[in-house]
């Protein structure tokens, strides 16, 4: 894991001062060594992680040749099969040189079977090309812009474009509202108007002539034929498979354990590759702690099992260092934790195996995921839906506990509606309303989104090229590279992923059960208490933290209108939601933080 940076520009200026900046900024992502690599035309830097081959795996890396020359970000699971594929000349054995076999081999082709998490860019000395990859879920960020003179910047984070002194970022106000409906910007987009993203499943071939975006990877169809003790059998054999690949490392490798079904699921499978597997739990304070569970996993199996406890810290300052970290509005209260506990990770070992995208692919989002469930049992007319969902809203308001009403006024509202499933999942988790968002000044954007909901798994892949891209993905690598340290997460194994997602809804959601698959795979492999559990995740208990002393001192501070936020908002309609102290006063003032930070 590792920082990438460069500059092609096809030309015979000078550009290393530049870059230099750019992967000094990264080196937190890299903290084991930097390299460089000139060449007429380009300029590529690396700051590594140092995972695999500690010796032998400097970046930029030359093929063998000098044609290629790679800098890469991620890993490449299972990449010792690949090699064997490969007839080249290898002089390393790291997985970056594979990158540099497979291109030789087979040019742009060579992402579409290309396992991992990862993205890099490969320049072709010969040509004056520039190819450019990121893994199909976007686990690996990778951002780009343009230069004056038509160059080419890119790297692993925004503030290293930044860093290059070639680019005067824009603030683009459609970022902005999607950031305070959602805690996140947009994944396809950025927080500046040039600088861009490139999107998961996707590669760029980059010339003096212009870039041209190829997507090389969708999410596949629903197979309903499927019975669910195959899925059971076809889960568990494929998930060994990629926690074997990924245990891969020469230096200490760790899973995180929380409690919850997802992570004991990881080392419930993890402990047949690894015995003496080490467990990491981070116990919280009061409300938040789940350390029990994670224990009666850990005796259960016999880990070597390592608690971390949360600490005294200043929410401030914490909050003041994220908007380094993240160098784009990000007001997840979860990053907080998210942080804390890599920090604390990185103390025992530098890879660590997460149970990050079980959610998304098994249906773990039970609120946001049944009404969609209940949607499609919904098959009267138009008369009918209309008196039904009257009646279930009549019904709530007696019954205001009952959730499983809510999630049929929720499908009837949606299937009356007409609206298109993007629109659908929109409105079921935002900040502020339209009305709020236009008193902020800002332009409330349509929201388009394809065709009618006809299949449950459509929401599931919704969420994941949305939420998880956007949110998820881009706490656990900000929160992880900026402590050093590399989280793997088995359930994203392309193959493994691919497959679960192309099976029937009824395996993951149903009226009453979530994760069916999962806890059919792995239920009675887990103590009863875990099996049963419902998700609990990161918990922040943000109405608390406002009230906080210096959380009071920062409001005042931050909603002032000499603050730089005054440029993008009414500094009118800010002041009223100061004192909410909800998720709303939560990310104008993150947002206000990141506006002092970053913008001049």
């Amino acid at each position: 894991m590792c920082g990438i940076a460069g500059i092609a520009h096809w030309s015979g200026r000078d550009f290393g001062s530049p870059l230099k900046s750019m992967v000094s900024s990264l080196r937190h992502r890299g903290p084991d060594g930097q390299g460089f690599y000139s060449s007429e035309g380009v300029e590529l830097g690396h700051s590594r992680l140092s995972i695999v081959d500690l010796d032998g795996g400097a970046q930029p890396m030359l093929s063998v040749g000098n044609r290629f020359c790679v800098t890469f970000n991620g890993e490449i699971y299972g990449y010792e099969r690949i090699k064997k594929r490969v007839n080249y000349p290898y002089q390393s054995s790291s997985d970056t040189e594979v990158l540099l076999a497979l291109y030789q081999a087979y040019g742009a082709n060579m992402v579409e079977a290309l396992p991992g998490m990862f993205a890099f860019a490969i320049w072709d000395s010969d040509q004056k090309t520039l190819f450019c990859a990121r893994d199909r879920f976007g686990e690996k960020p990778f951002y780009y812009a343009l230069g004056e003179n038509n160059e080419f910047i890119f790297a692993s984070e925004i503030k290293a474009i930044i860093a290059s002194g070639l680019v005067t970022p824009e603030i683009d106000p459609g970022s902005v509202t999607h950031f305070l409906r959602k805690l996140y910007v947009n994944p396809g987009r950025t927080i500046y108007k040039n600088i861009h993203t490139l999107n998961p499943g996707c590669y760029l071939q980059v010339t003096e002539s212009g870039i041209v975006e190829r997507l090389y990877w969708d999410f596949p169809e629903t197979n309903g034929v499927v019975s669910i003790d195959n899925a059971v059998e076809e889960l568990e054999c494929k998930l060994g498979r990629a926690i074997k690949d990924q245990l891969v490392a020469d230096v200490p490798v760790g899973a995180f354990l929380s409690g919850g079904l997802d992570s004991s699921s990881i080392v419930a499978s993890a402990v047949h590759q690894k015995p003496d597997l080490m467990t990491l739990s981070y116990r919280f304070r009061k409300e938040f702690d789940e350390g029990s569970y994670a224990k009666e996993v850990s005796d259960l199996y016999g880990t070597q099992h390592i608690e971390m406890f949360e600490g005294d810290f200043s929410l401030r300052d914490t909050l003041l260092l994220l908007s380094e970290v993240y160098d784009e509005p990000f007001a997840d209260s979860s990053s907080v934790p998210t942080y804390l506990i890599c920090k604390e990770a990185r103390k025992h070992c530098k890879v660590v195996l997460t149970g990050d995208g079980a959610d998304e692919l098994f249906g773990g989002y039970a609120w946001k995921y049944r009404p969609f469930h209940f949607q499609l049992g919904v098959k009267d007319d138009k008369p009918l839906r209309l008196l039904a969902g009257f009646l279930v809203n009549k019904l709530l308001a007696k019954l205001p506990n009952s959730q499983q009403f809510s999630h049929r006024a929720v499908a009837y509202k949606n299937e009356f509606s007409g609206k298109s499933l993007r629109q659908s999942m929109d409105e079921l988790y935002v900040m502020f309303s339209d009305g709020e968002l236009s008193d902020l000044g800002l332009r409330i954007p349509e929201v388009h989104g394809g065709p009618r909901f006809s299949d449950f798994n459509e929401v599931l892949k919704e969420d994941m090229s949305d939420y998880m891209a956007g949110d998820i993905l881009v706490k656990t690598d900000r929160a992880s590279m900026a402590n050093g340290l590399e989280l793997r997460s088995p359930f994203l194994d392309w193959e493994l992923a691919e497959y679960v997602m192309s099976l029937p809804g009824r395996m993951k959601v149903d009226a009453r059960n979530d994760k069916i698959l999962l806890r059919e795979t792995f239920g009675n492999k887990l103590p009863v208490s875990v099996k049963n559990r419902s998700k609990q995740g990161f918990g922040s208990p943000i109405s608390k933290w406002l009230a906080l002393p210096e959380m009071v001192e920062a409001k005042d501070y931050y909603f002032s209108g000499e603050r730089r936020i005054s440029k993008y908002l009414d500094m009118k309609s800010v002041s009223k939601f100061k004192d909410y102290d909800d998720e709303r006063t939560w990310s104008l003032l993150l947002f206000s933080m990141w506006c002092e930070t970053w913008e001049a």
